[in-house]
């Protein structure tokens, strides 16, 4: 819900609304602005889109709290609703008496089945029991195209979001920020890119990676990166035994890139994974696996809490400290993995020397990885840099 109104104030802030969706559009608008303006996140969330609606950030800033403001308010949610319904159909007109034909069949104005011959305008069938079967045919085929065409205009209005909102973990708010983002109980509201396509094509899903032109100065792709993996049969535990499948079925693009830092950088790498699913069901369930596999611990290492700002549908972030084993050398890492739609994105920050490693180069790629993941998913070439 939140994202069909999300499109309807963008279409109307760059003039892309159709005149189909005009009235439903500025009825949605009026309603979206009188609630956000009550607070000073929302006014800024609606003066970020009024300035550039073409942004992502401010796409998604706007998103996020409509996607608050419905969550907490049960008659916005109920007044939202009923604005992206769109108002009633007109009543069809009271049916005319029609004049009665002594063994006569009407079929419409100036056409008639009498006796023998079905009278059709111009056009006279013979009232045979193959023509009946034939105009039968026709009539059923009529219905059924009216039927789509009906169905097609309601998608093109609402957006039709019914679609995901029961895919358990892709439906829902973010959480605060530090802690994994889950569903709030009682929400069934789609997120901000299930809706989009997923994104199957190797080469646009290898162009979330960060090249060479994103990297902050100094700092360098990798040699031999990015890279294609095979992701088959791993699963992540939960802390409460569950195995969450990332790539059972073998049909997920998982492509990686390892980045060397700058100088004066206090860690030695950031690896950034992509994987791409073919739904965002199947992707909430990687989420798990993934996070699973980043706050798992042993005796071996120490894996807390990091505090991250909410990224995506479901964001979460941890550090890891830990032994090398054989060598006896520490090692510390931050770990984040966000899904956006079908796609999970997920960076790990190394240092090597035992020292903590940074939380501000975990985040900066985190917020850009996101915002090329989204940027892929609508069909647009990433181009968000790297900010430290």
């Amino acid at each position: 819900m939140a994202l069909s109104a999300v499109q309807v104030l963008t279409g109307l802030a760059t003039g892309a609304a159709t005149a189909v969706g005009n009235e439903a559009g500025r009825a949605v608008g009026d309603l979206v602005r009188a609630r956000l303006v009550t607070s000073g996140d929302g006014r800024a969330a609606l003066d970020g889109l009024s300035a550039d609606p073409a942004d992502p950030s401010a796409v998604a800033g706007l998103q996020e709290a409509i996607r608050e403001a419905l969550a907490a308010d049960p008659e916005f949610r109920t007044r939202m609703a009923v604005a992206l319904a769109g108002p009633p159909p007109d009543a069809p007109p009271a049916h005319a008496v029609s004049p009665q034909y002594t063994g006569s069949i009407i079929i419409g104005g100036g056409s008639k089945v009498r006796n023998s011959q079905i009278s059709l305008g111009p056009l006279t069938i013979t009232n045979t029991r193959a023509a009946r079967v034939s105009l039968t045919g026709i009539a059923a085929l009529l219905v059924a195209l009216l039927s789509l065409g009906l169905y097609r205009g309601v998608q093109l209005l609402t957006g039709d979001d019914s679609h995901h909102s029961a895919a358990g973990p892709s439906s829902g708010r973010k959480s605060p920020a530090g802690t994994p983002s889950r569903p709030a109980s009682g929400t069934s509201d789609a997120t901000s890119d299930a809706d989009a396509s997923a994104v199957r094509d190797a080469v646009k899903v290898r162009q979330i990676l960060p090249d060479a032109a994103s990297l902050p100065q100094g700092w360098a792709v990798a040699s031999g990166s990015p890279t294609t993996q095979q992701c088959r049969s791993r699963v992540g535990i939960s802390k409460d035994g569950q195995s969450h499948p990332i790539c059972e079925t073998g049909s997920v693009l998982d492509l990686q890139s390892e980045y060397e830092p700058g100088p004066g950088a206090d860690y030695n790498k950031v690896n950034v994974e992509v994987l791409a699913y073919p739904s965002a069901a199947a992707a909430a369930e990687g989420f798990l696996g993934v996070e699973a596999e980043n706050a798992d611990s042993n005796d071996a290492k120490q894996v807390t809490q990091a505090t991250l700002p909410a990224y995506g549908d479901e964001s979460s972030a941890v550090t890891m400290t830990g032994t090398v084993p054989g060598s006896g050398s520490r090692v510390s890492q931050g770990l984040s993995v966000v899904r956006c739609g079908s796609i999970l994105v997920r960076v790990v920050v190394s240092d090597d020397d035992g020292s903590t490693a940074g939380l501000d180069a975990l985040n900066a790629f985190t917020r850009t990885v996101t915002a090329r993941a989204q940027q892929a998913l609508h069909d647009t070439t990433p181009t968000t840099a790297v900010e430290l």
